[in-house]
């Protein structure tokens, strides 16, 4: 980008379709050239970020701000569905109906940002949800594995779904595919935020009744902290949109202060691995740390790399992540093992799941960590690392259909 916007400096329409094919790299960016050129365009630029970059104050009334109080307090209700109901069964309603729940809360709110309001999409979605609701709800409770299965991958799901509101079911769209992936760090990281502060909140309020003698514990976490948690992704997306560089300086410093240390605490870990002697062919627990680590990896992989200055050349930042993929290479070879060993004795819908979702992310460690390599000589090759994973979201996203949809009936439900 900061080549494109030198190149085209002195041309006001190309920098107008730089600055909408992506503002937030368009800002920084530029930010990074505008005291080497002064020109009456250039200074035209600084004062139009500098104004756009400006946080804008939360308005009470806008419709925004009205829409997320409405979704949250639906979707608040329909959590307190088991208290209202005592025949619904709590732990199984949690289990299916949880993720659905906040996830259609924050699809909706991302729908109406983005001014989506087609009769076909919303009806295509609408079908979407009544179907994955009834479907989810209609599998037997005593079922086995391959039922607890489903419902893990269910809230995968509904990420997919998420995804295509925010790209605007432009899916076929690698651009827009890399900009949700780098959307749900800062979401992740406003989120936590806002969540850190109902902690806070909940403290405080309950310390403030405790010194008066009011006992107000149970009912402020059943009902206002469900609230405040049901509402910060919508709140978050409202606070993103309204201010679109809230969280761009705060994501870079995260980023390269906490690869270093998962890298670190990757090797230690892997050290430790082989020294330990744990039977890892055998240890169940294990191989489930394993593979969420394996995830966590990944995700933290792209979310850096979304991050990276991509000026230049041999970043030190690039080569840090090239030995995360490799070292989680190594974990994931091991885990492969493991799991292979435990397949010869007979497929389970564990094992498959856990077998095929390793393959998955084997084969992509591999190829991100070959642009990695290749983006630490060539920063032009960093684009690569991202659009991998864009292009693999299909086959997660079809995989999450397999294990939902397909697998509980070839197992027979157990």
């Amino acid at each position: 980008m900061k080549d494109r916007i030198i190149e085209n400096i002195h041309y006001p329409e190309q920098l107008e379709q730089l600055y909408r094919e992506n503002r937030k790299a368009f800002s920084e960016s530029f930010a990074q050239i505008q005291e080497d050129y002064d020109s009456e365009l250039v200074r035209f630029w600084k004062i139009r970020l500098a104004k756009e970059n400006e946080l804008k104050a939360i308005n009470l009334l806008s419709k925004d701000i009205w829409v997320v109080v409405f979704l949250a307090l639906v979707s608040w209700v329909l959590l307190k569905l088991p208290a209202m109901w005592g025949q619904i069964n709590e732990t199984v309603f949690y289990q299916r109906d949880l993720a659905i729940i906040v996830f259609n809360g924050i699809i909706l709110f991302t729908l109406w940002q983005n001014g989506i309001f087609d009769k076909k999409r919303i009806l295509t979605y609408g079908l979407t949800i009544v179907i994955l609701t009834i479907f989810i709800n209609l599998l037997p409770t005593t079922g086995g594995d391959s039922i607890l299965l489903a419902a893990i991958h269910t809230p995968l799901f509904l990420w997919c779904l998420f995804g295509l509101a925010y790209m605007g079911f432009d899916y076929k769209n690698m651009d827009k595919r890399m900009a949700f992936i780098r959307f749900n760090g800062e979401l992740l990281i406003m989120t936590g935020l806002i969540l850190i502060a109902g902690v806070m909140l909940t403290g405080i309020t309950i310390g403030l009744f405790s010194a008066i003698g009011m006992d107000i514990e149970d009912l402020y976490i059943e009902y206002i902290a469900t609230l405040i948690g049901v509402a910060a992704p919508m709140v978050s997306l409202y606070l993103i949109r309204l201010n679109p560089t809230l969280t761009q300086k705060l994501a870079p410093v995260i980023a390269r202060v906490f690869t270093p240390l998962v890298l670190i605490t990757l090797a230690v870990y892997l050290v430790s691995l082989i020294l330990s002697g744990s039977q890892i062919l055998d240890d169940r627990n294990l191989l489930l740390v394993l593979n969420i680590m394996l995830i966590a990896v990944v995700a933290i992989i792209v979310f850096s790399v979304s991050e990276l200055d991509k000026s230049k050349d041999k970043n030190i930042h690039v080569f840090i992540l090239f030995m995360l993929a490799a070292l989680a290479i190594v974990v994931n070879a091991i885990a492969l093992a493991g799991i292979t060993s435990r397949v010869a004795e007979g497929l389970t819908p564990n094992r498959t799941v856990v077998l095929v979702s390793n393959l998955l992310i084997f084969v992509n460690l591999i190829l991100m960590a070959r642009n990695l390599l290749k983006s630490y000589y060539n920063r032009h090759q960093l684009v690569s690392v991202e659009q991998t994973v864009a292009r693999y979201l299909t086959i997660y996203a079809g995989w999450v259909v397999i294990v939902i949809f397909i697998l509980p009936f070839v197992f027979g439900l157990q």
